[in-house]
Protein backbone atom coordinates (compact mmCIF):
# COMPACT_ATOMS: atom_id res chain seq x y z
CA UNK A 1 0.00 0.00 0.00
CA UNK A 2 1.24 3.55 -0.78
CA UNK A 3 1.97 6.12 1.88
CA UNK A 4 -0.91 8.26 0.56
CA UNK A 5 -3.32 5.36 0.98
CA UNK A 6 -2.16 4.74 4.55
CA UNK A 7 -2.56 8.43 5.42
CA UNK A 8 -6.08 8.58 3.94
CA UNK A 9 -6.98 5.34 5.70
CA UNK A 10 -5.80 6.79 9.00
CA UNK A 11 -7.80 10.00 8.42
CA UNK A 12 -10.86 7.91 7.61
CA UNK A 13 -10.44 5.80 10.75
CA UNK A 14 -10.23 9.01 12.80
CA UNK A 15 -13.44 10.33 11.27
CA UNK A 16 -11.71 13.19 9.48
CA UNK A 17 -12.67 12.18 5.94
CA UNK A 18 -15.27 10.00 4.26
CA UNK A 19 -15.73 8.71 0.75
CA UNK A 20 -18.53 10.33 -1.23
CA UNK A 21 -19.28 9.68 -4.91
CA UNK A 22 -15.92 8.06 -5.48
CA UNK A 23 -13.90 10.85 -3.82
CA UNK A 24 -12.78 11.70 -0.29
CA UNK A 25 -14.07 14.81 1.45
CA UNK A 26 -13.82 16.26 4.94
CA UNK A 27 -16.44 15.26 7.45
CA UNK A 28 -17.98 17.95 9.69
CA UNK A 29 -15.49 16.88 12.36
CA UNK A 30 -12.69 17.01 9.79
CA UNK A 31 -13.68 20.56 8.85
CA UNK A 32 -13.36 21.63 12.50
CA UNK A 33 -9.95 19.97 12.79
CA UNK A 34 -8.81 21.63 9.56
CA UNK A 35 -10.00 25.08 10.68
CA UNK A 36 -8.42 24.83 14.13
CA UNK A 37 -5.16 23.42 12.77
CA UNK A 38 -4.93 26.27 10.25
CA UNK A 39 -5.61 28.74 13.03
CA UNK A 40 -2.90 27.19 15.21
CA UNK A 41 -0.38 27.33 12.36
CA UNK A 42 -1.24 31.01 11.79
CA UNK A 43 -0.86 31.77 15.51
CA UNK A 44 2.54 30.07 15.64
CA UNK A 45 3.65 32.14 12.65
CA UNK A 46 2.54 35.37 14.33
CA UNK A 47 4.28 34.35 17.57
CA UNK A 48 7.49 33.61 15.69
CA UNK A 49 7.46 37.03 14.01
CA UNK A 50 6.79 38.76 17.35
CA UNK A 51 9.17 36.65 19.44
CA UNK A 52 11.26 39.58 20.81
CA UNK A 53 8.01 41.12 22.09
CA UNK A 54 6.24 38.13 23.64
CA UNK A 55 7.69 38.32 27.17
CA UNK A 56 7.31 42.10 27.27
CA UNK A 57 3.68 42.05 26.16
CA UNK A 58 2.87 39.62 28.97
CA UNK A 59 3.96 42.31 31.44
CA UNK A 60 1.43 44.84 30.16
CA UNK A 61 -1.41 45.56 32.57
CA UNK A 62 -3.77 45.45 29.60
CA UNK A 63 -3.60 41.97 27.98
CA UNK A 64 -3.88 41.41 24.25
CA UNK A 65 -3.98 38.24 22.14
CA UNK A 66 -1.16 38.04 19.64
CA UNK A 67 -3.58 37.20 16.82
CA UNK A 68 -4.56 40.88 16.88
CA UNK A 69 -1.18 41.49 15.22
CA UNK A 70 -2.01 39.26 12.26
CA UNK A 71 -1.17 41.33 9.19
CA UNK A 72 1.02 43.80 11.11
CA UNK A 73 4.07 45.24 9.39
CA UNK A 74 7.13 43.70 11.07
CA UNK A 75 10.45 45.55 10.83
CA UNK A 76 13.43 43.67 12.27
CA UNK A 77 17.06 44.60 12.57
CA UNK A 78 19.36 42.91 10.08
CA UNK A 79 23.07 42.05 10.40
CA UNK A 80 24.03 44.80 7.98
CA UNK A 81 21.30 47.22 9.03
CA UNK A 82 20.82 47.39 12.83
CA UNK A 83 18.94 50.72 12.60
CA UNK A 84 16.12 49.47 10.39
CA UNK A 85 13.54 49.30 13.27
CA UNK A 86 14.52 52.80 14.41
CA UNK A 87 13.96 54.17 10.92
CA UNK A 88 10.46 52.74 11.07
CA UNK A 89 9.85 54.75 14.24
CA UNK A 90 11.29 57.85 12.58
CA UNK A 91 8.89 57.49 9.66
CA UNK A 92 5.85 57.67 11.93
CA UNK A 93 6.58 61.28 12.89
CA UNK A 94 6.22 62.56 9.33
CA UNK A 95 2.46 62.61 8.77
CA UNK A 96 0.78 62.32 12.16
CA UNK A 97 -0.58 65.29 14.11
CA UNK A 98 -0.56 63.52 17.49
CA UNK A 99 1.73 61.07 19.29
CA UNK A 100 1.11 59.24 22.56
CA UNK A 101 4.04 57.17 23.68
CA UNK A 102 5.78 55.33 26.48
CA UNK A 103 9.26 53.89 26.33
CA UNK A 104 11.33 51.84 28.81
CA UNK A 105 14.61 53.50 27.87
CA UNK A 106 16.07 56.71 26.47
CA UNK A 107 15.02 57.03 22.81
CA UNK A 108 17.56 57.19 20.01
CA UNK A 109 18.88 60.77 19.59
CA UNK A 110 17.76 60.90 15.95
CA UNK A 111 14.19 60.09 16.95
CA UNK A 112 14.22 62.50 19.88
CA UNK A 113 15.58 65.38 17.79
CA UNK A 114 12.97 64.71 15.10
CA UNK A 115 10.32 64.85 17.81
CA UNK A 116 11.59 68.25 18.99
CA UNK A 117 11.56 69.57 15.41
CA UNK A 118 8.02 68.35 14.81
CA UNK A 119 6.80 69.84 18.09
CA UNK A 120 7.96 73.21 16.76
CA UNK A 121 5.73 72.47 13.76
CA UNK A 122 2.69 71.98 16.03
CA UNK A 123 2.91 68.23 16.60
CA UNK A 124 1.07 67.31 19.84
CA UNK A 125 3.06 64.82 21.96
CA UNK A 126 2.49 63.05 25.27
CA UNK A 127 5.33 60.76 26.42
CA UNK A 128 5.93 58.77 29.58
CA UNK A 129 9.62 58.07 30.29
CA UNK A 130 11.34 56.19 33.11
CA UNK A 131 13.31 58.43 35.52
CA UNK A 132 16.67 57.41 34.02
CA UNK A 133 15.57 58.58 30.57
CA UNK A 134 14.27 61.91 31.86
CA UNK A 135 17.49 62.55 33.76
CA UNK A 136 19.57 61.79 30.68
CA UNK A 137 17.41 63.89 28.36
CA UNK A 138 17.66 66.85 30.73
CA UNK A 139 21.46 66.64 30.68
CA UNK A 140 21.94 66.47 26.92
CA UNK A 141 20.83 68.34 23.83
CA UNK A 142 21.60 71.90 25.04
CA UNK A 143 18.26 72.23 26.83
CA UNK A 144 16.15 71.06 23.88
CA UNK A 145 14.14 68.67 26.04
CA UNK A 146 12.94 71.25 28.56
CA UNK A 147 12.57 73.92 25.88
CA UNK A 148 10.18 71.64 23.97
CA UNK A 149 8.16 71.16 27.16
CA UNK A 150 8.01 74.89 27.90
CA UNK A 151 7.37 76.18 24.39
CA UNK A 152 5.40 73.47 22.56
CA UNK A 153 2.75 70.81 22.97
CA UNK A 154 5.28 68.37 24.45
CA UNK A 155 3.75 66.79 27.55
CA UNK A 156 5.91 64.56 29.74
CA UNK A 157 5.26 62.29 32.67
CA UNK A 158 7.65 60.04 34.56
CA UNK A 159 6.85 56.47 35.51
CA UNK A 160 7.68 52.80 35.19
CA UNK A 161 6.39 51.65 31.79
CA UNK A 162 6.33 48.03 30.61
CA UNK A 163 9.52 46.76 28.90
CA UNK A 164 8.31 47.53 25.39
CA UNK A 165 7.87 50.75 23.45
CA UNK A 166 4.42 51.91 22.46
CA UNK A 167 3.62 54.75 20.07
CA UNK A 168 0.05 55.64 19.12
CA UNK A 169 -0.35 57.99 16.16
CA UNK A 170 -3.42 59.32 14.36
CA UNK A 171 -4.18 56.02 12.67
CA UNK A 172 -1.53 53.42 13.57
CA UNK A 173 0.01 51.71 16.57
CA UNK A 174 3.73 50.96 16.75
CA UNK A 175 5.12 48.46 19.28
CA UNK A 176 8.86 48.08 19.75
CA UNK A 177 10.71 45.13 21.26
CA UNK A 178 14.15 45.59 22.85
CA UNK A 179 17.08 43.34 23.63
CA UNK A 180 17.16 41.93 27.18
CA UNK A 181 19.34 44.81 28.42
CA UNK A 182 17.29 47.37 26.44
CA UNK A 183 20.45 48.49 24.65
CA UNK A 184 19.00 48.20 21.16
CA UNK A 185 15.67 47.96 19.38
CA UNK A 186 15.18 44.51 17.83
CA UNK A 187 11.78 44.82 16.21
CA UNK A 188 8.89 47.15 15.44
CA UNK A 189 5.39 45.84 14.75
CA UNK A 190 2.89 48.39 13.45
CA UNK A 191 -0.74 48.06 12.50
CA UNK A 192 -3.98 49.98 12.01
CA UNK A 193 -6.06 47.11 13.42
CA UNK A 194 -8.94 48.56 15.54
CA UNK A 195 -8.47 45.95 18.29
CA UNK A 196 -4.80 46.88 18.65
CA UNK A 197 -5.67 50.59 18.58
CA UNK A 198 -8.16 50.15 21.42
CA UNK A 199 -5.67 48.08 23.42
CA UNK A 200 -2.87 50.59 22.84
CA UNK A 201 -5.06 53.50 23.93
CA UNK A 202 -5.97 51.69 27.18
CA UNK A 203 -2.32 50.76 27.72
CA UNK A 204 -1.11 54.32 27.29
CA UNK A 205 -3.87 55.86 29.40
CA UNK A 206 -3.17 53.43 32.26
CA UNK A 207 0.53 54.32 32.29
CA UNK A 208 -0.18 58.04 31.86
CA UNK A 209 -2.57 58.13 34.80
CA UNK A 210 0.00 56.38 37.00
CA UNK A 211 2.84 58.69 35.92
CA UNK A 212 4.18 61.75 37.72
CA UNK A 213 3.89 65.09 35.87
CA UNK A 214 7.32 66.37 34.78
CA UNK A 215 7.18 69.52 36.95
CA UNK A 216 6.31 67.47 40.04
CA UNK A 217 9.13 65.04 39.29
CA UNK A 218 11.70 67.84 38.94
CA UNK A 219 10.41 69.51 42.11
CA UNK A 220 10.90 66.24 43.97
CA UNK A 221 14.59 66.18 42.99
CA UNK A 222 15.28 69.49 44.71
Amino acid sequence: RSTAFRVVNTFESLGLVCRQNGAYELTPFGNVVYSETSRAIDTIGIARSLSPLLDALREAEEPIGIRAFDGATITELEPGDPYKPMRRFLSLTEDTSRIREFTPTTPDPAYQNTLYDRVRDNLWVAVLYPPSAVDQLRQEGDGEFERAIEEGEFHVRVGDPPPFRLVVTDDRVYVGGYSDDKSFLQLVADTADPVVQEWATRCFETQWEQGTPFDSYVEGLR
